[in-house]
């Protein structure tokens, strides 16, 4: 047998050949070593590595002084104000008199631990004008965070601490005020002629610190401003744009710096539909009324719209067209076309008792007039009150005549350039309240421009929003729509029976004339009081008359408009 094979010794170590498994071992351990090294030399970069970049700061600080969120432009500053930026920024804003601020970023350069960031702004300015310039961002890196180093000349390159913007401001001649013919309206001359012109035109006064405030800088006390109706509304436009000049001033109104100059742009004109023929006949007809009531007219042109004429008895509130009033029986018209609508004609049979009872409510006619047994067209000439709260509760769903009630412009909102509003109709959803919407003494609202516009939409054969500025035209939302065929067939005759025969027959009104009366009871009590209304149209022109606590219709506001009838 042979000798085993030992390993090799010496006195001092011994060698032997590696097993596999502890190579790998070894190999192994090597790696992890230079793996931990690596990573702490990658976290050592993520802990000193700089977060953020001057474009992103800049785009941040601009983006949130558009909004005017300066508690988020506080966040991305340094070296601003102990109260932050509000204080600054706000009060060049007002001496700028300034509306809006667009920011726009522009080229970002980076210098090291620095950076400017260019902007450019565009500030539309109270006086009109639109001012653009360049400015500039200095930004700065610390505690690996990229920040505005703000200063004033953050706002405007050469603002500095201590200064302030001042404007100084030549108003140019302002535009007028014009009657559909060009004629001057805001006149002392017009006025003198119908003092209800001024409830629309509004008047020029003399600015109180307080407006001069309220409009901004370059607006000073005394400054010409338009105070109510068109000379209010369209201010920018009839004011014009003054010759403006922007200076920065130091401590003792030194002037520093002239940021910009403008030039004057002189005030436009705003034209009206009202014609002064329209306007000085219903003023006529108004002030020499019988009635020592208040009175309200509006005059219209049905085949455009168009207000001709809008007088009130006694000034004050324009009530004509801001007014909300009970309709009364002019609400038929609309309970008539409703009912058309389910195949009835003028001639179809109804009743006409004195009184009937709806839903627990008793419901009655005026004196307690009745007719027992007659037409459709006879009962609204008359004005049966009884017949269409029947009819309604009978034929009518609250949706129904709802959507008829909007087709005659209830619930739409008027463009005339100036405060208005139109009918208001809320659906009824009991019988009862059928019943009495039905002939206008529900929930149902109106004032006399919104009746008006009924009227036309008759003539016509389409309801139309009312205008009144037409130069510049306001954008309207409620648009133009067509009667039906059916519809106007029914209401045409009974509205010319209400002046041949019906309640309007004895007022000795012109030929051509349809009309609807209205006695509308509002209060409280056994024998509340009552507003007197009449509606109507005469070839291309229509009107609505309410006098307020009047009465009855035929009595107090159908002889208004006889008077202004007879003039044109």
């Amino acid at each position: 047998m042979s000798d085993p094979i030992v390993p090799f010794r010496d006195s001092g170590a011994q060698w032997e050949k590696p097993h596999r498994g502890r190579r790998r071992v070894v190999i192994i351990v090597l790696v992890s070593v230079l793996v931990l090294a690596l990573a702490a030399g990658g976290a050592g970069y993520l802990l000193l590595r700089t977060v953020g970049s001057p474009q992103q700061t800049a785009a941040s600080y601009l983006t949130a002084w558009q909004k005017g969120d300066y508690p988020a432009m506080n966040q991305v500053s340094i070296g601003k104000p102990a109260g932050g930026l509000a204080g600054p920024l706000r009060l060049a804003a007002t001496q700028l008199g300034m509306r809006r601020l667009h920011l726009v970023l522009g080229r970002v350069t980076q210098n090291g631990g620095s950076a400017t960031a260019g902007f450019t702004a565009t500030a539309d300015l109270a006086s009109g004008h639109v001012w653009t310039y360049r400015g500039q961002l200095a930004l700065v890196k610390q505690n690996r965070h990229w920040w505005v180093s703000w200063s004033p000349a953050a706002i405007y390159p050469a603002l500095r601490g201590g200064e302030r913007f001042v404007l100084s401001a030549v108003w140019p001649a302002r535009g007028q005020v014009l009657a559909s013919d060009g004629t001057v309206l805001s006149s002392a001359a017009a006025v003198a002629e119908s003092g209800s012109i001024s409830l629309l035109t509004g008047n020029v006064v003399a600015a109180t610190a307080a407006q001069a405030k309220a409009l901004g800088a370059p607006y000073q006390k005394g400054d010409l401003i338009g105070q109510g109706g068109i000379e209010q509304a369209y201010q920018s436009l009839l004011a014009g744009r003054p010759a403006l000049i922007i200076r920065i001033e130091g401590p003792g109104k030194k002037v520093d710096a002239t940021a910009v100059r403008f030039p004057a742009t002189p005030g436009h004109n705003v034209q009206t539909s009202l014609d002064l023929r329209y306007q000085l006949a219903a003023s006529h007809a108004v002030s020499s009324a019988a009635t020592s009531k208040w009175v309200d007219m509006v005059v219209l042109q049905p085949s455009t719209g168009r207000v001709l004429a809008v007088v009130e008895r006694p000034g004050g509130f324009d009530r004509a067209l801001q007014g909300i009033f009970p309709p009364g029986s002019t609400f038929k018209i609309v309970t008539a076309s409703a009912l058309t609508k389910k195949g009835l004609r003028p001639a179809t049979t109804v009743q006409c008792p004195p009184t009937v009872n709806i839903g627990g409510r008793t419901f009655h006619n005026f004196d307690n007039e009745h007719l027992g047994t007659t037409s459709l067209l006879n009962a609204f000439a008359v004005s049966c009150n009884t017949t269409f709260a029947m009819l309604a509760a009978q034929h009518l769903t609250g949706s129904e005549l709802h959507s008829m009630a909007e087709e005659f412009g209830f619930n739409q909102k008027p463009a005339l350039g100036i405060p208005a509003v139109l009918g208001k109709f809320s659906t009824p959803h009991q019988p009862v309240d059928m019943a009495a919407d039905a002939f206008g003494q529900g929930t149902d609202l109106v004032n006399p421009l919104s009746q008006a516009a009924e009227a036309a939409a008759v003539q016509d054969g389409t309801w139309r929003p009312p205008q009144l500025v037409i130069s510049p035209a306001p954008q309207q939302s409620a648009q133009p729509h067509k009667l039906s065929s059916a519809l106007l067939n029914a209401l045409r005759p009974m509205m010319r029976a209400v002046v041949t025969s019906g309640t309007a027959a004895g007022v000795g009104l012109p030929p051509g004339v349809y009309g609807k009366t209205g006695t509308a009871e509002y209060g409280s009590g056994r024998n509340p009081p009552s507003h007197a209304w009449f509606i109507g149209y005469r070839g291309n022109l229509a009107f609505a008359v309410l006098v307020e606590g009047g009465g009855v219709g035929a009595d107090a506001s159908a002889p208004i408009a006889n008077a202004f009838l007879r003039r044109v």
